[in-house]
């Protein structure tokens, strides 16, 4: 696996250069003779040489009378930084006694000035290339502190001070401006140099020892989920390192039921895959269906049933799907199940980087197992409780245990684990103990290296670094190669990438690779003997530390070799597409553009396009906002991939509540398939475009001129999105016949386009459509019984959509449980499902339940809540209604000022249903101030525009509020007529409230005309 062809050896790591100049030196030429001199000058290089070699840098060149040394290179240190700042010292203090030879055989002194700086460079690792050994910026700024250090002062930079730690003892020099440096740069004058300090360095895991309490807490558990079943949280806190994953291993000897996922910095997969692979280890523990077999026949149906959901959403891709509320029903089915048995525990790793909807889901799932002897075990950072601050918090059955370093004698018990203490010298042995501190990956990875060579690393990233270089050849490039791969990766994936690039046989790789797990650098995946094909890293570190030791050019190129290996096991998008992602980015930024580059860029954009339209369609919003975040990125402008990312992020961000940004991202999308001429494209983005802003567009418009578009492409999703566009607007002509047929068309389309936001959006219509429409309401309840039962399965945003029209039609039946429990379920689905729109649908339609069955000041709050959600959304169309229905609550109080508030209809256009809603608001309210002839007119006109509907619900509203106009004029034998209308288009429905209000409205409109005392045919004469 050696470099091959013309690729030179280079390799990225950190390293410590240090510029040493004389002072004076052409004084000193003009003093000494040419022979003197040179004399004079070896001895000092002589000198300079042996202070840097003997800690350990390396002299790469003499410049006149500079001298440049590098520490890192070839050999890394854990405390470079620490011995080049050492030499310098040295260099300094060694010149007095030089000086004293000097000075008594030339009569001269010599000086010098040092500049010393750290960070990443590009490195020849080929000792027989005739090469500089470094180079780059920061090169440079270590010769410029040099220039800006007077005589024997060592001016050092900002990241060496962080690299040596506290054992540098240093003074401001001030903020440098130095030529061919952008920025200022805060240099340090270095006074004193301190014995060296054991640092804090981050591990993941080491072999276990100690923990006798922690074990002892955790074994109790055990025992309380076998005498108590109830649902547990255990939260295991500590800095990296200190051996969280090693207790939970050694506890979980003693549980027969357990599984265990990692949260990840990063996803290639769906948000809940940590607990996907939790669940997956469970049932293997338990051989899977057969670890039912003890349950009642109807519960061992439902917990298989629950399973068989499980395994085409959670358990194949980590996504909440079909939605977050049915996975956790779901799990909590099948965990309960599984643990009438025996106790199961789910751990999640490295919680302090799990997503919020993981946590949210952890969470929740404990709460329906409250009885089930389940436990929930989290390892964690104490970032988490940063990130987190509640977790855990409030839960009565929930615990936390924080992990502190081993005692001495702890750790020189684990010392005695990883290596015989014979085969290293004592003080070394000591030296390790000193410096691991009690943290037990410092401890091992110390004593690897002291068995491997004689450097020890202090800090991690130095000590992985050295660990690696003193692999053979063959795994130190085996072991990169993982490390493209990822933090986990196959077993076979690894051999084939092995075997293509070195062109040797697979069992050559393979013997490798048992290298690597015999070190410990990789080990098998997972905390259970299952799935052997899979490996990870050992540390986190150790892999960013193989990653980011490789030149650029050479991940770039492993990457696209990553990327064909993946397509051949059939990987999925998401992962091959970053593969093609990385290796472009990492090309770009060595300014290598070319043909090449951009076919890699447009594959990788056109492969997380897809990636993040599917996951759209599966509701793992988040994911898909990463990907197509991603895709939009790399898609360059008039691409196909572009307005097609465009596009879906757009709808993305809608979903998620951004509705600025994903206005910009639609109207980016409209101009570039306006500009590339793709006619289809653009359609489905201004049609997109006219729900969020109408100034492209009337919608009923856009989509007319669409449908006929996409009815000739034959567009079947086309086709579906434009047929419920033009159906909302019949609704909201009230014209609800016209709007079924046309939602029947728009959901043969979808299902013929496997459509699922179509879908659930044209049901959710046809659910408004059966609420105030024409059909009865117990036709209606039933015929949105029947849709949920034919689309509902596996759908949660139809489930979503239909569950609130039709808590409304349970309503109006009196089932007012069940129309509750309906609207809980939306808001849960639809939340799980993340998207923002919720926050606005599920007020309204729960408004209009309380209407029916609740208390006004309940309605206005409500009505509020969906207000400001609008207003957040951006979602400005849905607030003239809900100002008109806040009018109508005050109306009913007396109150008129609002309803005199709202625009004048007239002025509006407003389509028949608003105009008859608003027209009857505002004759009742000019009733009420006194002003008949205009509340008469205003009445008339709103039973009129009820009239060229087809809605019960709209005529009825009219004829009541020309009712209430009528008796507010004393005009109630009128009153009383127009309430009986009312009264037959509510029964018309079936709307037993409106109409038994009407029916009482009548009464007592009769009743106050029977007590009125005036002459017939003087009925509410004008005052």
């Amino acid at each position: 696996m050696a470099a091959t062809g013309a690729d030179v050896p280079e390799e990225r790591r950190v390293v410590t250069v240090v510029f040493c100049d004389l002072v004076g030196s052409t004084a000193l030429s003009g003093r000494l003779d040419a022979e003197t001199l040179r004399t004079v000058t070896l001895r000092y290089f002589a000198l300079m040489r042996a202070r840097i070699e003997e800690h350990g840098g390396t002299v790469e060149k003499f410049i006149g009378d500079a001298v440049m040394a590098v520490f890192g290179v070839p050999a890394r240190h854990e405390d470079d930084a620490r011995r080049a700042l050492a030499a310098a010292r040295g260099m300094v203090t060694g010149l007095d006694g030089l000086n004293a030879e000097l000075e008594r055989e030339h009569g001269v002194r010599l000086a010098v000035r040092i500049g010393v700086n750290t960070g990443e460079v590009v490195v020849s690792v080929d000792p027989a290339a005739r090469q500089a050994l470094v180079s780059g910026e920061v090169v440079n700024i270590g010769a410029r502190l040099e220039q800006h250090a007077g005589p024997g002062e060592i001016l050092i930079g900002p990241a060496t001070l962080r690299a040596a730690g506290p054992s540098a003892v240093t003074e401001s020099a001030g903020s440098l401006s130095l030529k061919g440096v952008g920025a200022p740069v805060p240099a340090r004058r270095l006074v004193a140099l301190h014995e060296d300090a054991p640092e804090r360095v981050r591990r993941f895991d080491t072999p276990f020892i100690g923990r006798e309490q922690e074990l002892a807490e955790l074994h109790l558990l055990l025992r309380k989920l076998a005498a108590d079943p109830r649902s547990y949280l255990v939260t295991v806190y500590g800095e990296a390192g200190l051996g969280k994953t090693r207790l939970l291993r050694e506890w979980l000897r003693g549980c027969p039921a357990y599984g265990a996922g990692r949260c990840r910095p990063y996803g290639e997969t769906g948000t809940l895959s940590p607990l996907a692979e939790a669940v997956r280890q469970v049932l293997a523990a338990v051989g899977g269906v057969a670890g039912l077999a003890g349950l009642p026949a109807h519960e061992r149906t439902e917990a298989e049933q629950a399973l068989g959901l499980l395994r085409t959403g959670l358990l194949a891709d980590g996504t909440p799907s079909p939605s977050a509320d049915d996975t956790l029903m779901a799990l909590a089915c099948l965990l309960d199940g599984l643990s009438r048995e025996r106790p199961v525990v789910l751990v999640l790793d490295d919680c302090h980087w799990a997503s919020a909807p993981l946590l949210d889901m952890a969470d929740r799932l404990l709460d329906e197992l409250d009885r089930s002897p389940v436990a929930l075990v989290c390892a964690a950072r104490p970032e988490l409780l940063e990130t987190h601050p509640g977790w855990g918090s409030g839960r009565m059955r929930s615990a936390s245990l924080m992990l502190t370093p081993l005692t001495r004698e702890e750790s020189l018990a684990l010392a005695g684990e990883l290596v015989e203490v014979a085969a290293h010298r004592q003080d070394v042995l000591e030296g390790s103990l000193d410096r691991a501190e009690g943290n037990p990956l410092y401890l091992e990875h110390l004593t690897a290296m002291a068995a491997e060579c004689d450097d020890l690393p202090l800090t991690v990233h130095a000590l992985l670094g050295a660990r690696i270089d003193a692999l053979p050849a063959e795994e130190r490039s085996l072991l990169q190669l993982a490390a493209v791969l990822g933090r986990e990766f196959r077993r076979g994936d690894l051999t084939e990438l092995a075997t293509a690039e070195r062109s040797g046989p697979a069992e050559s790789a393979a013997g490798l690779l048992r290298g690597l797990i015999r070190r410990r650098l990789i080990e098998p995946g997972g905390l259970t003997s299952a799935a052997r094909s899979e490996l990870r890293f050992g540390s986190a570190l150790v892999q960013e530390t193989a990653y980011r030791g490789m030149a650029k050019k050479v991940r770039a190129r492993r990457h696209e070799h990553a990327a064909r290996v993946l397509v051949r096991h059939e990987a999925g998008d998401a992962a091959v597409g970053n593969h093609l992602a990385r290796a472009h980015r990492l090309l770009t930024e060595l300014g290598v553009r070319d043909d090449d580059t951009d076919v890699l860029r447009a594959r990788a954009a056109g492969l997380l396009t897809r990636a993040g339209t599917a996951a759209l369609a599966r509701s793992d919003l988040q994911w898909a906002d990463d990907l197509l975040t991603q895709a939009m990125d790399l898609a360059a402008p008039g691409e196909p991939a572009a307005a097609e990312a465009a596009r879906r992020l757009g709808e993305t961000k809608v979903a998620l509540g951004e509705p600025v940004r994903g206005r910009e991202l639609l109207a980016g999308a409209l101009d570039t398939a306006d500009r590339s001429g793709d006619r289809l494209g653009a359609a489905h983005a201004r049609l997109a475009l006219t729900a969020l802003d109408p100034r492209h567009g009337a919608a009923a418009d856009v989509a007319e001129e669409a449908l006929a578009l996409f009815t000739v492409a034959g567009d079947d999703q086309g086709i579906a999105r434009a047929c419920v566009r033009i159906a909302q607007d019949r609704q909201r002509r009230g014209r609800h016949a016209e709007a079924e047929a046309l939602l029947s068309r728009s959901l043969d389309h979808a299902g013929r386009a496997d459509a699922e936001p179509e879908r659930a959006l044209a049901l959710g219509a046809v659910g408004i459509s059966l609420w105030r429409g024409p059909t009865p309401v117990a036709r209606a309840v039933a015929r949105c019984e029947e849709l949920l039962t034919a689309h509902g399965a596996g759908r949660p945003t139809v489930r979503a959509t239909l569950a609130c029209p039709l808590a409304v039609l349970l309503a109006l039946q009196g089932r007012h449980d069940e129309a509750h429990e309906r609207l809980a379920e939306a808001a849960r689905l639809a939340g799980g499902l993340g998207y923002a729109e919720s926050a606005l649908f599920v007020p309204l339609f729960a408004a209009e339940v309380e209407a029916l069955t609740g208390t006004p000041e309940r309605r206005l709050a409500l009505l509020d809540e969906a207000a400001r959600a609008g207003r957040e959304l951006g979602a400005t169309g849905a607030l003239p209604g809900i100002d008109r229905e806040r009018a109508r609550i005050l109306l009913d109080r007396g109150e008129p000022a609002q309803a005199l508030a709202l625009p004048d209809p007239q002025g509006e256009g407003l389509p028949p249903a608003e105009s008859a809603d608003a027209d009857g608001l505002r004759a009742r309210a000019l009733a009420l101030t006194g002003e008949p002839a205009a509340a008469r007119a205003c009445a008339d006109r709103a039973t009129a525009a009820a009239g060229d509907t087809d809605s019960p619900v709209v005529r009825g509203t009219a004829a009541l509020d020309r009712a209430h106009t009528l008796r507010t004029l004393a005009r109630h034998g009128e009153a009383a007529r127009e309430a009986r209308t009312a009264q037959r288009h509510f029964a018309a429905k079936g709307h037993r409230l409106g109409a038994d209000r009407a029916a009482a409205f009548a009464d007592d409109s009769t009743a106050a005309d029977r007590s009125t005392d005036r002459p017939a045919g003087q009925e509410g004469e004008t005052v």
